[in-house]
């Protein structure tokens, strides 16, 4: 049985090729948008950029009628909400890489090799058992 390097070769290749793609950025298809969040059934609304900067804060008049602290509390919630919201498509933005996938690979990788590196190992026994042979 003749061990075939190539093989071998291309799974390396196939697991690195994996290990990259960890430390890839998403395509540039999917640009991160900021996040949105709400408070007092959307009367007060507010905006963030993907840097975490309020970029937009509106707020519906008749909220302005509230106490200060209660106002303050409803700007809160709302901010709070839409940097959740950011937190959520940051997440989603990096569930592009499949771990589990390429565990699995690379699982398989490993047993492959140790499959060939053993049929390697037999082929060099087996040539030293006929070379004490012929000697």
């Amino acid at each position: 049985m003749a061990v075939d390097f190539e093989d071998f070769d291309r799974f390396l290749d196939e697991a690195r090729r994996g290990l990259d793609a960890l430390g890839k950025e998403p395509p540039p298809e999917k640009e991160l948008s900021g996040g949105e969040g709400t408070a007092a059934d959307g009367r007060v609304s507010a905006r963030v950029s993907p840097e975490c900067r309020l970029t937009s804060l509106q707020v519906d008049p008749r909220v302005m009628r509230m106490g200060s602290h209660e106002l303050c509390d409803l700007i809160m919630i709302a901010v709070n909400a839409a940097l959740d919201d950011l937190r959520a498509n940051l997440e989603a933005r990096h569930e592009h890489v499949d771990v589990a996938g390429l565990a699995r690979a690379l699982e398989g990788v490993q047993e492959e090799s140790m499959r060939k590196m053993n049929a390697f190992m037999q082929e060099i026994g087996d040539l030293a058992r006929r070379t004490e042979g012929r000697g």
